[in-house]
């Protein structure tokens, strides 16, 4: 397990903040599992309220997004998600079209990342 853990931290995931978080790596692989399970589904929720303009649940989606990889440990996703929540906040639209394209790119990143990691 701790291999396979390793391959998670050489690609930029801090697991020690994530087992702060989730206590051991039992609990972490099971989150993990859940989040990549439900990361799709989340992903074309947040593209469909950005897609339709709905900016209050957007910033919802996001907040959720930067809260589930926070736990992870999974911070460069986790900081682009509180930039989207904030800037949504501050109702700065165009921060957001402007950079929604990296929060999709580093998303797709990551959840390569994940994959790659059960396929292992």
């Amino acid at each position: 397990m701790e291999n396979k853990l390793e391959f998670l931290k050489s690609k930029g995931f801090d697991i020690e903040m994530g087992l702060s978080y989730l206590g051991d790596e039992n609990m972490y692989i099971e989150i993990l599992t859940d989040f990549k399970n439900n990361f799709v589904n989340q992903m074309n929720e947040i593209k469909e309220k950005f897609e339709g303009k709905d900016w209050p649940n957007y910033v919802i989606l996001v907040h959720a997004l930067k809260s589930n990889c926070k736990t992870l440990g999974i911070m460069s996703l986790a900081d682009l998600a509180y930039n989207h929540e904030m800037k949504g906040k501050e109702n700065d639209i165009d921060y957001i079209n402007q950079h929604v394209g990296e929060l999709f790119n580093k998303a797709n990143e990551i959840y390569a990342i994940i994959d790659a990691f059960f396929k292992m």
